[in-house]
């Protein structure tokens, strides 16, 4: 770990070996030599040296600082990723309760069915409508209950994945509790707002922003290698034989030394210039993405405010068209059982009728999708 550099340094180190007797080549080195004689060949020595840094370009500090932010940025990418997991359930919760949502209204629509079938069958009986008029209201019925089927089934495999995503088994069945309404959603809150707590909270805009500070934390440890080096030292030796100050002596010795230290690396001046260079290059590099990016996050916060508030407004017509549609439908009802309209007319009304109610699901669900969008580009999902 970088902090563990500001502790001393000590390295402990021991030998043992033999000494050959010494030649000594006195008539030139293509003649034989004489030998020194060695009664000793015995060498050995141990020794403890320490060393602590004083000051060396604060490098320390600044690679402690670098690991900080690497912790610091892991820390928001686990948020970025658990702001996906979370949007990505709200996404299949708000989708299982469209499909209950219309599931149910398409049961509705089908005892509706069943009853006009009923009326219509007995009028048939009575001679009073014709043959197509029953067939056509089975056929009205038949088509209901196939759609029942496939949202029944999209029932089924939006649980599947919301359970996948949240643990549990594939055959768990999940009962949402809370209504289609937006009671728990603030839809007085502006752009700028939504904006302001993007750049305060967003993970994207803090993942950045600790990007650019790493680069320049490495530039500036670039820098540092131009710096002076120092620091205190201190050797302690056991050694046999003495053979470091004269006189020398087939004896073993000790020996400690202690002082400062300074040191200067020239060569850093010209070898890491390019080192500098591009450090330098990936801070402009990072500020540019940093741009790019709150460029996309303010352009996915307009997108997403607008279809948010497009769908509130689509709410407040669909709810309006189920009014019309209602009594649409009852005034084409009582015409039709009064022999003044066609059936196809009731159909078609009655086909308007489910229509406007889907259209109002499909919108609040829509809206409580867009807003949630907002929350999680504004880093507060």
């Amino acid at each position: 770990m970088p902090n563990g550099k500001k502790l001393p340094r000590v390295d402990v180190d021991a030998s043992y070996g033999k000494l050959t007797n010494i030649p000594v080549f006195k008539n030139g080195i293509l003649e034989d030599p004489e030998y020194i004689p060695i009664k000793d060949h015995s060498t050995y020595g141990a020794g403890i040296e320490a060393y602590f840094n004083l000051y060396n370009g604060n490098k320390n500090n600044l690679q402690l600082k670098q690991e900080e932010s690497k912790q610091v940025l892991q820390q928001y990418l686990m948020e970025e990723t658990a702001s996906n997991v979370f949007y990505k359930v709200a996404e299949n919760y708000l989708d299982v309760q469209r499909c209950l949502a219309l599931k149910m209204l398409i049961e509705q629509n089908i005892r509706r069915n069943k009853k006009r079938l009923d009326q219509i069958t007995k009028l048939y009986s009575n001679g009073v409508v014709l043959k197509s008029d029953l067939l056509r209201a089975q056929l009205q019925l038949s088509k209901e209950q196939v759609n029942l089927l496939k949202m029944s089934n999209n029932v089924e495999l939006s649980t599947q994945q919301l359970n996948i995503l949240i643990g549990y088994d594939d055959e768990d069945i999940i009962n949402p509790t809370d209504s289609l309404g937006l009671d728990c959603i603030k839809g007085d809150l502006l752009y700028r707002d939504y904006l302001d707590q993007a750049m305060r909270s967003s993970p994207h805009e803090k993942i950045a922003q600790t990007q650019i500070v790493m680069s320049q934390l490495k530039e500036k440890e670039q820098r540092a290698d131009k710096l002076p080096q120092i620091g205190m030292f201190g050797e302690y030796t056991y050694s046999y034989p003495q053979n470091k100050l004269y006189p020398y002596a087939t004896s073993p010795y000790l020996l400690g030394v202690a002082g400062v230290k300074v040191s200067y690396n020239i060569s850093a001046l010209y070898r890491d210039v390019h080192k500098e260079k591009a450090a330098s290059i990936m801070i402009e590099k990072q500020k540019l993405i940093k741009e790019k990016m709150e460029d996309n996050l303010r352009n996915s916060i307009q997108i997403a405010f607008k279809r948010f508030h497009e769908s509130l407004e689509e709410i407040d017509v669909a709810k309006m068209n189920i009014k019309q549609a209602e009594e649409n439908y009852r005034i084409v009802n009582e015409t039709y059982f009064n022999q003044l309209a066609l059936l196809t007319d009731l159909l078609s009304a009655d086909t308007q009728l489910i229509q406007a109610k889907c259209d109002l699901v499909n919108s609040q669900i829509s809206a409580r999708l867009y807003y949630y969008q907002l929350l999680k580009i504004s880093g507060q999902l």
